[in-house]
């Protein structure tokens, strides 16, 4: 597993969603910006992926390919995750899809998808921030009770 990063001072800061879907698309298991200010007080962002070993070319071309950036940093990283279960709720007859991690512990946690909740919230004409609310309520295991 190994984390590629960049820094960036000179990019149109609308590209870094592209960017970020193309790393995504390219392999990367994660991927994300850190904002940073470099020499002079430049603003600029880090690009970060966190990537698997078969995986690392494609990414670090798409990095090239999708950035204006000339040289890119990678080291070696160890990943722990947590058991996940897929799973669903329904808000207004419209199903939103959801995560559920674990600890071994048997503690777990359900978090609920964000384009499920903003297409159903367009779906039934309501704010994506109720959606999200009653989302969240219906994945809450003894909600409502």
């Amino acid at each position: 597993m190994h984390q590629l990063e960049t820094n960036v001072d000179d990019m149109d800061p609308r590209l870094w969603p592209g960017v970020l879907d193309a790393l995504l698309a390219a392999g990367a298991l994660d991927a994300w910006l850190v904002p940073i200010t470099m020499k002079k007080g430049r603003p600029a962002f880090t690009l970060c992926a966190l990537v698997d070993d078969a995986r690392l070319d494609a990414v670090a071309e798409a990095v090239f390919a999708e950035t204006t950036t000339i040289g890119l940093r990678h080291h070696e990283v160890a990943r722990r995750v947590l058991r996940r279960e897929p799973g669903a709720v329904t808000v207004g007859g419209e199903s939103i899809s959801t995560k559920t991690s674990s600890l071994d512990t048997g503690r777990s946690h359900t978090s609920v998808e964000w384009d499920d909740v903003r297409a159903a919230a367009d779906r039934l004409g309501l704010s994506a921030r109720d959606v999200l609310r009653a989302a969240e309520a219906a994945a809450t295991p003894g909600a409502g009770r």
